[in-house]
């Protein structure tokens, strides 16, 4: 591999460990989502920007695959033994399609959050679909969470007669996993999603109830420890409804994201949030970064192929990774705080970066641009040299001279 190969594959290398591996594994929350297909890239935007999160993703549902093909695909992703599989503090489960789950899958989920890990299912038994549902709540995982699912699936899968509602926050709740997000408006948000009626068991309790969907306000978000862990059921979707920024919908709720992670610190024993508006502009402003970080490198990339010199660039990109881990460090010590303080940094210097690759970008394309002109300023001139011989000067004209048919 020559020179130039080892380049472009150091900086996609470096693009893929820039934002995901700055921070080491064992420090953050590590998630597994058990999701359908169409969830994940909302989920990314939720996670992605959060250098607090490591996250692993088994599609278990799939409106594209078959039932065999989706076992296969839960087969191979899925944790091979559940020493892997209680390696995660948190399992979030997004309307999987649950038939296909083996009883050995069913009983690991159930187990890990009995023996410590945090656990949350949305749209309260995942679906209107018999089947699903069904076999949810004739399993084992569903007794480890505090909404009672049989009840539910006797009351044809607890659909909403309309698809809008508000969500009341339940101010005496003894965590403040909500509670702190009351002043920012967020229970003035109007859902138009699926939700589904929650039935919470006993020894749980309300964190929030729905509200607009049915004929009395029912319990929305309930939760409660479970054995050595905890556990939550969510009458919406993960994302969706009241927790589907970021979409572009209108009237979205824009603290969703720390809405969900406050909810996966609850669940994994981790400190809750102390200052909603800080780490919401963190939070923003990471998300922010990485994304320009991500074109830069792309950037890189393009015009490295051209042979030009990135050296000055790729030093200032280290120089910015350093800054990020930085920032990264504080806000896993949860000192968000001082995390925004340095990612603000790291983004005033951005436009720097920016303007020094995109002159070398100018500098590398230079002979393409002038080349390019060339080419088409010969093509014209030589076509406009042709044009103006033959039909002004007519020096390659000549008459065609008038003939008689002979007569023999």
């Amino acid at each position: 591999m020559g020179l130039q190969g080892l380049r472009i594959l150091w900086i996609s290398f470096a693009a893929i460990l820039f934002l995901s591996s700055c921070v080491m594994a064992a420090e953050r929350i590590r998630v597994l989502l058990l999701v359908e297909d169409c969830r994940i890239d909302n989920l990314r935007r939720f996670f992605d920007p959060d250098p607090s999160i490591a996250y692993k993703v088994v599609v278990t549902r799939d409106g594209r695959l078959s039932d065999s093909e989706l076992v296969k695909l839960i087969r191979q992703y899925f944790p091979r033994n559940y020493e892997d599989f209680r390696g995660y503090d948190a399992l979030l489960l997004a309307k999987p399609n649950y038939e296909l789950f083996t009883p050995k899958q069913d009983r690991w989920i159930h187990d890990a959050i009995l023996d410590g890990a945090g656990g949350i299912n949305d749209g309260s038994v995942f679906s209107q679909i018999p089947m699903i549902p069904q076999s949810w709540s004739s399993g084992m995982a569903w007794q480890a969470f505090p909404n009672d699912a049989p009840t539910v699936v006797d009351q044809h899968g607890g659909w909403a007669p309309v698809l809008a509602y508000s969500v009341e926050i339940n101010e005496a709740h003894p965590e403040p996993i909500l509670t702190m997000f009351v002043p920012f408006g967020v229970e003035k948000v109007l859902s138009r999603q699926v939700s589904r009626l929650v039935v919470p068991r006993v020894g749980s309790s309300t964190l929030a109830w729905q509200v607009g969907n049915y004929p009395r306000k029912e319990p929305y978000l309930v939760a409660w420890e479970y054995g050595s862990g905890r556990a939550m059921t969510v009458g919406g979707l993960i994302p969706g409804g009241w927790l589907s920024y970021p979409t572009g919908v209108t009237g979205q709720n824009k603290y969703s994201p720390e809405i969900l992670m406050n909810i996966l610190y609850w669940l994994s024993d981790t400190p809750l949030i102390d200052d909603v508006e800080v780490v919401h502009m963190v939070k923003t402003d990471l998300s922010e970064f990485r994304e320009r970080v991500m074109v830069l490198f792309s950037l890189i990339d393009f015009i490295d192929k051209f042979g030009a010199n990135t050296d000055a660039v790729q030093d200032d990109m280290i120089a910015l990774e350093e800054v990020y881990e930085e920032a990264a460090g504080h806000y896993i010590e949860h000192s968000f705080s001082d995390s925004e303080a340095v990612i603000t940094s790291a983004l005033s210097r951005l436009p720097g970066v920016e303007s020094l690759a995109r002159r070398e970008k100018d500098r590398a394309l230079l002979w393409v641009y002038l080349i390019e002109w060339l080419v088409s300023a010969s093509a014209l001139f030589i076509s406009g040299f042709v044009l103006w011989s033959l039909m002004v000067r007519r020096r390659l004209y000549s008459d065609v001279e008038a003939t008689r048919l002979r007569q023999f």
